[in-house]
């Protein structure tokens, strides 16, 4: 980053959204050479188990001259509750790395709930905030132009009033099969040098799971109507292998203020121009979390919501044209021994009596090559184990 040393602090912050699925980290800066804080995200939710991350901010100084303070910005030992003027408190509990888990009964329409943290001798407490109402996802749906185009996944607000503009962040996680193109029985074990025979092919159906890499925001200000149409959460290339069996996408909508909402506007934005020379600081951070102690720093947001609205779209490869990227033509593979093969990036593809191999790239054979997990069918999963029930 090039910035004034002089007056930067470092801070290595770690956002946990909505129940705690995504974790994004980056850098941000603290105006003040000698000025230590604190950082506060997390989203009170009726009825929920959420989590709370705190984390340290270090002035830039004390990092250059001590890294191992540094490593240690997600040591935040606190006592953390959430607190409702309906006289409810649930109490938080310790998940090591600054994590702070609490299960939230059922909140009232009607009360305001707040956040209060005891750390280093200072309280912090998040203003107190009326549960914002749900609103639902009317639809998932899945298009793809033509033949050679991305997959595109859209979504569809409900909204019962729309008398106000609406406020959004929406989060995902996706769960995919694949298949490799080789189901084989045999596998080689580099350690002894020898070939595995096998009941069943072991590593030929796997499935896989990645969450949002970001979150996504938006909001019917500008629109005409309340209500969010067509929004595009994201593009899957036809050449992904999320495409080539069974993919399913599982979004959450989460409501926000709008001040909420500006806070994740300029946190996207902070994370996105980190290091141009008009990024943020992130003391431009709207906030709405305060310290017993002026002096302090903190940043942060806490939300609070009545739930969180959840959707979920299957995309089966016959609905859409999946295009296999890789060469998989099987063959002798690289000269040399089969420990030479294997090095190479190649498995055994085939085999016939009585040891007459043929190879094959080890992502057209073994699954575990494109991320799978061989036994990691999920258990809501509709396709069954195609070769074996592990």
């Amino acid at each position: 980053m090039k910035r004034n040393q002089s007056i930067i602090g470092l801070l290595p912050l770690v956002l946990v959204l909505l129940l705690g699925a995504c974790i994004e980290t980056f850098e941000a800066d603290f105006n003040g050479e000698n000025e230590a804080g604190l950082a506060i995200e997390g989203t009170i939710i009726s009825d929920s188990t959420v989590v709370f991350q705190l984390s340290k901010t270090l002035p830039i100084k004390q990092t250059a001259d001590n890294t191992d303070d540094f490593k240690d910005y997600l040591q935040v030992y606190a006592e953390l509750c959430v607190k409702g003027s309906d006289g409810s408190c649930w109490q938080g509990r310790a998940m090591g790395n600054g994590q702070y888990q609490v299960a939230i009964g059922t909140l009232r329409p009607d009360a305001t709930y707040q956040v209060e943290i005891v750390y280093d001798g200072a309280t912090y407490q998040s203003a107190p905030q009326q549960p914002l109402a749900m609103s639902g996802i009317e639809s998932l749906s899945f298009h793809q132009p033509h033949a050679d185009a991305p997959v595109t996944v859209s979504l569809d607000s409900h909204e019962t009033d729309l008398s106000e503009p609406k406020y959004y962040l929406w989060f995902y996680e996706e769960d995919w099969e694949v298949h490799a193109l080789f189901a084989t029985d045999r596998l080689y074990d580099p350690v002894t040098d020898k070939v595995v025979k096998y009941s069943y092919p072991p590593v030929a159906q796997g499935w896989c799971y990645d969450t949002c890499p970001e979150f996504v925001l938006g909001t019917t200000e500008t629109l005409v109507e309340n209500r969010i149409k067509g929004l595009s959460l994201l593009n899957i290339e036809n050449t992904n292998s999320r495409l080539s069996c069974l993919y399913c996408i599982r979004v959450q909508q989460r409501n926000l203020s709008r001040e909420e909402y500006e806070y994740y506007q300029v946190r996207a934005k902070l994370n996105n121009d980190m290091g141009g020379l008009f990024t943020p600081q992130p003391t431009e951070l709207p906030t709405n979390i305060t310290c017993s102690e002026k002096e302090r720093k903190v940043i942060g947001y806490v939300g609070c919501n009545m739930g969180v609205a959840c959707a979920q779209l299957y995309i089966p490869t016959e609905k859409v044209n999946y295009v296999e990227s890789t060469n998989c033509d099987s063959g002798e593979g690289p000269e040399g021994k089969m420990i030479d093969k294997y090095a190479a990036g190649y498995q055994i593809a085939e085999f016939f009596e009585p040891s007459d191999y043929i190879w094959a790239k080890s992502r057209c054979v073994d699954v575990r090559s494109l991320g799978a997990d061989p036994k990691g069918r999920p258990s809501w999963w509709p396709n069954p184990y195609v070769y074996v029930n592990p």
